[in-house]
């Protein structure tokens, strides 16, 4: 976490800094650099290559069991739709709020923030990468801190990985302009609220800020809201001044509240603030369904961004100023503040035919039309400070609040979903970058002749090069198992241990990895067995989740791909058969599963998330070479005929 000085000066250099105050849980710091356990010095236990064999065989057979028994579930947990919603949505009155209606129009929300991963808890209607360097990441991995991720939650969180929004209909739109240290340069964010200007975007959720003026923020800003669009942003932390852009006057102010329904002590206040909003001890979404909870100005903005979302559905041709005076003037008095109220979704509701008569009747600035809001904020004591300083905890559905550093059976500490995370995007910014050059990490069913350069085949007395098949389920078995053993390629980790697994691609796989021994140092904060593991856990998830985008079809068996041009095609469009993603998810939930217990991760996985989606409805898409390449790796399944293609319609 920057210091207070620190900000001042990257503030001073342009650079906006994000607002939120993440508390750390269960890690370690040593030098500035962020730990995981270090196992290293573990005894280890000597196998023989038929040891080995032998005990792989047992792990698979007991996967098959379970696929074999009628409604298993394979121990990944259910959705959690029916869970309670959390204290900050009972604190502002908006428990199920939303309504469903069928084709009804939705607002318009573009998160401006560090990314939104593709969750299944949130409803991700597109996305636009404005960093440079980081255009080419998954849409399934384009958070690369957790900021947005959170801050979408709790704008349309749907319940099902047990984080309820305020809207769980919202249109959320992604626009990254943060980087991974959740910092921009400012020509970043004012591109990005130009994007959203002609995006026609009816939200800006602004949950950063900066101390410095800028003549050409407040430009875009004035554009934007030239444009109808209702922009919010974070007072700031520290118990300051409020900053930049939330104290421009056409951006709603926020600021955050506690469980004590009071003004935060670090929350920035004055004249410039419309709102209060939880921003204390608040879960949120968080990598890989799981979930987080934080506090800080940042967590306060989209609650109103949501509340706004669901009043302006009512009639999309009001004004962003009617949206903003009605929330304003809807909002509970606060003890110990005069500056502003704490926001009430409900009441906005109910005063909303009231105000919009008014409002028509007299303008932006009507005298009544509002009854006075008197209910008293509630208080919310009872909330567990412990939980409140829990960071990044991914673990089972009762969401306890310890965090863990790895432990078998247990979750994951905020320092170990890091890395996972960094394994997770390695592939498209290191030189595995490529589908064509690397099919084995971007999830490619095969390989093109012209990779085969350096490994030939003997046949009599000449060599030839020839398409190899890449089988998925056996290289996210070879490299989840290399990831349990900290990177090390054991002696009996030959080919045939690995089944499925053909010549070339473990030739080239086992070079690939052997190469990270010398980069470890490097890019691991602390190169550690457990880190190690984690990283490669990570790199694993990126190609199996990668083949849900690289090697499906269409149900006519027109493949889903780019376009040819270097550009996005459908293939990473997540809008585009948006199953492949909800897919992808689950298989990468129960990957984690395995990576708790120190297990590898196979077929097994792909097919439980395919089941997860399908077992009980059509499948929106094939998937090439499935049966066969499941199969191979020493799983059956019924559910492979719904999504297997044997060959793409132009083989």
């Amino acid at each position: 976490m920057l210091t207070e000085a620190e900000a001042e000066a990257l503030g001073e250099d342009g650079v906006l800094v994000e607002e939120d105050i993440i508390l750390s849980g269960s890690t370690e710091e040593t030098g500035g650099e962020v730990l995981t356990e270090e196992r290293d010095g573990e005894e280890e236990t000597v196998i023989t290559e038929e040891e080995a064999r032998q005990r792989k065989l047992a792990v698979k057979q007991k996967k098959q069991e379970a696929l074999d028994r009628d409604g298993e579930e394979d121990g990944t947990d259910e959705t959690e739709d029916g869970n309670e919603p959390e204290w900050n949505l009972k604190a502002v009155n908006a428990e199920g709020l939303a309504e469903e209606g069928e084709g009804k129009v939705r607002a318009k929300v573009a998160v401006l923030d560090s990314g939104v991963d593709y969750v299944t808890g949130i409803n991700l209607e597109g996305y636009v990468n404005l960093v440079e360097g980081e255009e080419e990441l998954s849409p399934i991995f384009q958070d690369l801190t957790g900021h947005g991720t959170g801050i979408a939650g709790i704008i349309s969180g749907n319940g099902e990985t047990g984080i309820h929004g305020v809207n769980p209909h919202a249109e959320v739109y992604s626009v990254k302009v943060l980087d991974r240290e959740n910092k921009a340069p400012l020509s970043r964010i004012i591109k990005g609220i130009y994007w959203c200007i002609e995006a026609e975007m009816d939200i800006i959720n602004m949950s950063f800020g900066t101390p410095v003026y800028s003549k050409a923020l407040e430009q875009a800003v004035k554009d934007a809201d030239a444009a109808g669009i209702l922009m919010v942003g974070a007072a700031g932390n520290g118990g300051g001044a409020v900053e930049y852009p939330a104290a421009f006057p056409e951006v709603m102010a926020v600021a955050a509240a506690g469980p004590e329904a009071e003004v935060s002590e670090f929350s920035n206040t004055g004249e410039e603030l419309d709102v209060a909003a939880p921003g204390e001890k608040v879960r949120v979404a968080a990598f890989f369904d799981g979930n987080q909870v934080t506090h800080g100005t940042s967590i306060a903005v989209p609650h109103v961004t949501g509340a706004a979302s669901l009043l302006w559905e009512k009639d999309l041709t009001k004004p962003s100023i009617f949206i903003r005076r009605l929330i304003e003037e809807s909002a509970k008095e606060m003890e110990g503040t005069d500056a502003c109220g704490l926001l009430d979704v409900g009441y906005a509701l109910e005063a909303y035919d009231g105000f919009a008569e008014r409002f028509d009747e007299e303008g932006e600035t009507p005298e009544t039309g509002i009854l006075k809001n008197t209910e008293t904020p509630e208080s919310f004591e009872e909330v567990n400070t412990d939980e409140a300083y829990v960071e990044g905890r991914w673990g089972g559905s009762n969401h306890q609040a310890a965090v863990d550093t790895g432990s078998k059976g247990k979750g994951f500490s905020a320092a170990a979903i890091n890395v996972i995370k960094q394994g997770a995007v390695y592939p498209d910014q290191s030189n595995w970058q490529g589908g064509n050059k690397y099919p084995w990490w971007h999830g490619r069913w095969k390989t093109k002749e012209s990779t085969v350069t350096d490994y030939k085949i003997k046949k009599g007395d000449k060599e030839v090069s020839r398409i190899w098949d890449v089988n998925y389920a056996a290289v996210l078995e070879m490299v989840t198992e290399v990831a349990t053993e900290g990177g090390e390629i054991k002696p009996y980790m030959k080919c045939s241990y690995f089944p499925g697994m053909d010549s070339y691609t473990y030739h080239e796989l086992k070079k690939n990895l052997n190469s990270l021994k010398k980069k470890y140092a490097t890019i691991l904060n602390s190169n550690t067995k457990a880190n190690r593991k984690y990283f490669l856990y990570g790199c694993a998830i990126h190609s199996i989740t990668d083949a849900f985008a690289h090697s499906t079809t269409k149900l006519d068996g027109n493949r889903i791909k780019h376009d040819g041009k270097g550009t996005v095609g459908n293939a990473d469009k997540i809008t585009y058969v948006p199953e492949r993603y909800e897919v992808a998810v689950y298989v990468t939930r129960y990957l984690l599963e395995e990576l708790k217990y120190d297990v590898f991760s196979d077929g097994h996985q792909i097919i439980s998330g395919i089941k997860k989606k399908f077992k009980s409805g059509n499948a929106t898409f094939k998937m090439i070479r499935l049966k066969k390449y499941i199969n191979q790796n020493e799983y059956y399944d019924a559910i492979l005929d719904k999504l297997n293609i044997d060959k793409t319609a132009s083989e």
